[in-house]
């Protein structure tokens, strides 16, 4: 089966991952968006089976919400998000865009779009540029 690589952003921390995620979940309640400072969160599933850490799983902090089933691992030395295991250590959550690739997903939800904030909304209106733009 095939596989995908993801890292964060220095590249300390690196792992892979089967390329068939159970769901994706883009989330836009107030705790994600908080947690990853963007209109959502962009978060896929997958057994914990077809997930393997590559490198630096010592150079990860987890931060768990007190009293609410709200994670966020992350690299110590250049703070991207990163994979975390769910409460009951079946799946693993893995940020979107952690990956280097296009993810196959079974299933993909929206959720908390009451708590989508206008300017994230209805963005085929925006001028769009292939990158950078001054």
């Amino acid at each position: 089966m095939q596989k995908l690589n993801g890292s964060c952003l220095c590249g300390k921390v690196s792992f892979e991952v089967v390329n068939a995620f159970d769901k994706m979940f883009l989330c836009s309640c107030d705790q994600c968006r908080q947690i990853t400072g963007s209109a959502f969160a962009s978060n896929l599933f997958i057994a914990a089976e077809g997930f393997n850490w590559l490198s630096g799983a010592d150079d990860i902090y987890t931060y768990q919400m007190p009293g609410r089933d709200i994670s966020k691992s992350f690299c110590r030395v250049c703070g991207s998000g990163v994979p975390w295991s769910s409460g009951d250590g079946t799946k693993m959550i893995v940020p979107a865009g952690a990956l280097q690739g296009e993810p196959e997903v079974a299933e993909k939800f929206r959720t908390f779009v009451a708590e989508q904030p206008s300017w994230s909304s209805n963005l085929d209106h925006i001028a769009a540029h292939r990158g950078f733009q001054s």
